[in-house]
């Protein structure tokens, strides 16, 4: 286009910016922004504005991100929603939360997009005072009885909050609710460490009608392993296999080590880590190594700390756990050729990583 000397249009910028946005290339982005300033399109053009600052926001440039949103002539609801979004996305929560007072201080009316943001913000630093300002100006504005996804963020805000009950409340209460909704309140209920009332969601979602998906079967996992209910996490790996679908990943595999690892069953945590398609992920290793300290199992616990450094030599954990086990059993030679072995391990994984940004590699 420009070989054709075909002067760009602020939609073809608008175009470019986008695609720079999508792979991060933050140098070409920033060339087309002086490009826009010197054909003086910001004056009149927000929807340009809008994907200038995205495209920054984006390329985790917040504060230049910022810098153009304060320069920008007019602002609307999606200017504010692009900065408030990318400053939740590079988990910058406090400035998020920030942004959306001054958007309101401006007179732009927040819609689902920016309540959504806002509310996994509050979600994710605990403020639930906040949470629950921000419920109240929803419900002002009726978007609950139209908006499901508004309201799985709000069950989920509220249980990462630790309002276990309010969020459960707010569960029941919505006019509309799915898989997720429940998926949140399971999860929340996990994480707290209320692995009954876990498990008491997951029959009340099944008995509603709900069909359990991969997410639920994580969280029901993990609170049978809080419980120690080795049989149970087997029935339901099972059934939500046969029953729902649900194909079991690495994430459900890895929890069933840990549950047999815990209860003192290791010879079932290498049996399911055998019979994997495919073992060569470091956390499986980690959590049978875990369960070997526990335990006092030197044999497994090599054979699985051997297991660990060979898929990655630099793996931190893995040198800490097999270091603890041997110091347990006062193994302090073995103890000190293993923290050797970390050091030396963990100086040649930085020097490489150096080689690597400079190019050498």
């Amino acid at each position: 286009m420009q070989c054709q000397k075909v002067i760009p249009n602020a939609l073809t910028f608008a175009s470019i910016l986008s695609a720079c946005a999508c792979v991060g290339a933050l140098d070409k982005g920033a060339k087309i922004h002086e490009d826009i300033l010197k054909q003086g399109l910001l004056d009149d053009d927000i929807v340009l504005g809008n994907a200038l600052v995205n495209m920054y926001a984006k390329c985790c440039a917040l504060t230049k991100a910022s810098r153009v949103f304060e320069e920008l002539p007019l602002w609307d609801v999606v200017s504010w929603n692009i900065l408030i979004t990318g400053y939740m996305e590079d988990g910058q929560g406090e400035e998020a939360l920030d942004c959306f007072v001054h958007m309101e201080q401006n007179g732009i009316l927040p819609d689902e997009t920016t309540y959504i943001c806002i509310l996994k913000a509050c979600g994710t630093l605990g403020a639930l005072q906040k949470g629950q300002q921000i419920h109240e100006k929803i419900s002002i504005q009726g978007l609950l009885q139209e908006n499901v996804v508004i309201g799985t963020v709000l069950v989920d805000m509220y249980a990462k909050c630790g309002a276990l009950q309010i969020a459960e409340q707010v569960l029941r209460e919505l006019p509309s609710r799915d898989a997720v909704s429940w998926n949140a309140l399971i999860a929340g209920y996990t994480q707290h460490g209320l692995a009954e009332e876990a498990l008491n969601c997951l029959r009340q979602m099944q008995s509603d009608g709900f069909v359990p998906d991969s997410a639920t079967l994580s969280s029901v996992l993990n609170a049978c392993c809080h419980l120690g209910l080795v049989d149970k996490c087997l029935t339901y790996l099972v059934e939500m296999s046969i029953d729902h679908g649900v194909k079991p990943h690495l994430e459900h595999y890895t929890c069933m080590v840990d549950v047999f690892g815990r209860a003192g069953h290791l010879e079932k945590a290498v049996e399911i880590i055998r019979e994997l398609p495919s073992s060569n992920h470091c956390v499986l290793w980690r959590a049978l190594l875990g369960a070997c300290h526990k335990w006092g199992d030197i044999k497994v616990g090599r054979w699985a700390f051997e297991q660990a450094v060979l898929l990655d030599r630099s793996d931190q954990a893995a040198y800490v756990l097999m270091y603890n086990l041997y110091r347990t059993f006062n193994m302090h030679a073995e103890a000190e050729r293993i923290e050797v072995m970390r050091r030396r391990n963990a100086t040649n994984h930085m020097q490489e990583l150096a080689f690597t940004v400079m190019g050498i590699h």
